[in-house]
């Protein structure tokens, strides 16, 4: 899509989130981040953002780093942490102090090119990257998909707590280059169920705990909506630490459409550039998304490629929208060829919003170990996702699912 021939100088609904060149696009939560902001008001803190997926819980952490960070509260990486699936603690360690350190040379050269610690730190990350690249891509863990048994094997690295060193030193490089309270780092995917299987995500936690009350650190642990209660009730050691959590939720219609307004604004050549987008059709994909924001905007960069807007359509009305949405939903569905009882599942699934493995069995007359290995396959294929409450698993459709058979 050229976005030039309908009058933008970029793209306006890119799904990457919040960054420090894009603040002000950031739009919604305005007490929360208060809240957060007061918390960060120290040198060791540990706070949970956890929110449904693509409503905005990288960007919530993102606009809380950069403004700590343009504020001179903290140093933070360019990028937040993505933890991978199986991890090992000090695999996940290296990763921090890399982003660290890169960012550090990038932004801050000058300033901490003789500092012992940095020299230190950037030793121990050229030995890691060599480490990495003689190990090939299974030090990453491709290859495996959740919900397989076994483990997938990492090079030894360095350990854990010369790492941690190197983590403590780097804290001590920032606050004197001007960071009053030191390092503030974000990690991501903490998805349970989605990206980290259980067992594995609270063996990482227990490990990491240690490290979270470095002196000189502050955390931000950023999953979905399930994992503060997931640290509650299976890694107390963790939950004794965490000070402060936050639930990320959709942002109202109105505050949608504000975003929206913002990002034409922004983005626009000149104050005459309109989007040739109906508002029914925001209010309509803001409505068969429960407003999040990373689906809505992957669907409108499908409607404007798909429909060729500004070549062979000048404007996108609800009536053309419609079709194009729901069938790009059940195509994506339809490349898993999911089986008939599978289909049955995940419609029964999509009807009621959120079931567990029972009440699926009660409707469907079938045996509850059954539905659990239809429910695996389907988890696999990323087309329903639970949250945990206790001993239960309450089992939701994904987006696409909810689209493609929904009325």
């Amino acid at each position: 899509m050229e976005w030039e021939k309908v009058g933008f100088k970029e793209e306006p609904f890119k799904t990457q989130p919040i960054i420090s060149d894009t603040l002000q696009l950031y739009t919604g939560n305005s007490e929360k981040i208060k809240n957060c902001q007061a918390v960060l008001q120290s040198n060791n803190s540990v706070m949970v953002i956890e929110g449904a997926r693509g409503v905005g819980t990288t960007s919530f952490g993102n606009y809380l780093r950069f403004n700590a960070l343009l504020s001179k509260k903290y140093f933070t990486p360019i990028s937040e942490i993505r933890v991978e699936p199986r991890w090992n603690a000090d695999t996940l360690m290296a990763a921090i102090i890399a982003n660290i350190v890169s960012t550090l040379e990038l932004q801050y050269f000058d300033s901490v090119k003789d500092n012992p610690g940095f020299k230190e730190a950037k030793a121990m990350v050229q030995h890691v990257t060599k480490t990495f690249r003689s190990f090939g891509a299974s030090a990453f863990g491709f290859g495996a998909n959740y919900g397989e048994s076994g483990s997938v094997t990492q090079p030894m690295i360095v350990p854990t707590q010369v790492l941690s060193h190197h983590l403590e030193n780097l804290s001590k490089v920032v606050q004197t280059i001007g960071f009053k309270y030191g390092l503030l780092i974000q990690l991501n995917n903490l998805d349970i169920g989605v990206v980290q299987e259980e067992q594995h995500l609270k063996n990482l936690l227990n490990i990491m705990r240690d490290y979270f009350q470095i002196t000189g650190t502050s955390w931000f642990l950023v999953g979905d909506e399930s994992l503060r209660r997931f640290i509650a009730q299976n890694v107390d050691r963790v939950d004794d630490i965490i000070i402060y959590e936050t639930l990320i939720t959709p942002l109202s219609e109105s505050e949608y459409l504000s975003m929206i307004e913002k990002r034409i604004e922004y983005f626009r050549l000149n104050t005459k550039t309109i989007l040739p987008v109906d508002k029914e059709v925001l209010v309509f994909l803001y409505k068969i998304t429960n407003g999040r924001l990373r689906y809505i905007f992957g669907l409108i960069q499908r409607l404007f490629n798909v429909l060729q807007v500004g070549t062979l359509l000048d404007k996108i009305t609800l009536e053309i929208a419609k079709p194009v949405v729901t069938q790009y939903a059940r195509d994506r569905v339809r490349k898993f060829h999911l089986s008939n009882n599978e289909e049955i599942v995940l419609k029964t699934i999509v009807s009621h919003k959120s079931l567990q493995v029972k009440e699926i069995a009660e409707i469907l007359g079938k045996k509850v170990n059954y539905i659990s290995t239809i429910l695996s396959q389907l988890q696999e294929y990323q087309l329903v996702h639970y949250i945990k409450q206790w001993r239960s698993h309450h089992y939701s459709p994904s987006v696409d699912a909810s689209i493609a058979y929904s009325d």
